[in-house]
């Protein structure tokens, strides 16, 4: 199909593509209807929203880049990825991070003036927003200790995750958010610091972030019986790696060295 937009319609590129299927142009083709033009129009429209997101091998060692320069100043207590990243989705629409501090203004100032830092968004004494030089929107929060679990778990979402703890909670007389879980009767405050203490609140295990999607964690948490994840340590091998015979960027000797010190079992 796509020669034949090629050779008979000279379309070149996806803008020329959408152009003519919004025109209908591409139906007064052989073998193409309307309904294919639709299709193509939806698969744009996916990819175009694909483009404004990042692939989660791109972002994250950016995020830990980051994350770990933070942490070196004494003044953090407390400091971790948040949002779909910390939930290791595969693609990323930016970053973001959550710390604790006896100083904010320096952990801002220091956050704003890093070396990875191209624009300034916003620049607050709880919040802080960023471009990277790779173009990359990484948002800052700084948050009250005896709020930070809370808030960890409030922005790590997802959303739908949220929305079945907070349910639970009402069930039980609480009421949680990114500030605490309170006693609905008295708005007292009886948890937060910790992520683990909201879960136990709760008469739930601790759930980690890659299964907050609420994809029936929940239930199988009640159970007791959740998975666990695979760890990197887990890995014996890969079976999809190119070198510079291709598109590689190393060569087969390299590859080779770098997977044993890996300590895989099998590369190809």
């Amino acid at each position: 199909m796509a020669k034949k937009f090629y050779d008979e319609l000279n379309i070149r590129d996806i803008e020329q593509l959408e152009k003519m299927a919004k025109e209908h142009r591409l139906a007064e083709l052989e073998g193409i209807k309307e309904k294919t033009e639709q299709n193509i129009l939806k698969g744009i429209e996916m990819l175009k929203k694909g483009l404004e997101r990042m692939n989660l091998g791109i972002a994250l060692p950016i995020a830990n880049e980051i994350v770990d320069q933070l942490s070196k100043l004494p003044e953090v207590k407390g400091i971790s990825t948040s949002g779909s990243i910390r939930r290791r989705k595969e693609t990323i629409g930016d970053i973001d991070i959550l710390t604790t501090s006896s100083n904010s203004k320096k952990v801002m100032n220091t956050f704003i003036n890093l070396p990875q830092v191209e624009r300034v968004l916003v620049s607050g004494e709880t919040k802080s927003s960023i471009i990277t030089f790779d173009g990359i929107h990484v948002d800052l929060r700084v948050i009250k200790p005896e709020s930070y679990g809370s808030a960890l778990a409030y922005f790590t979402g997802s959303k739908a995750h949220n929305i079945r703890i907070r349910e639970i909670a009402m069930k039980n007389g609480l009421k949680i958010n990114e500030y605490g879980v309170f006693n609905e009767k008295n708005n007292k405050k009886i948890a937060g610091e910790n992520e683990e203490e909201i879960y136990q609140i709760l008469a739930l295990p601790f759930i980690v972030p890659e299964l907050r999607e609420d994809r029936g964690e929940i239930e199988v948490a009640k159970n007791n019986n959740l998975p666990n994840l695979v760890e990197l340590s887990e890995i014996n091998g890969d079976l999809h790696v190119h070198t510079v015979w291709s598109d590689g960027g190393n060569s087969i000797e390299e590859m080779i060295k770098d997977a044993q010190k890996r300590g895989y079992k099998y590369l190809a």
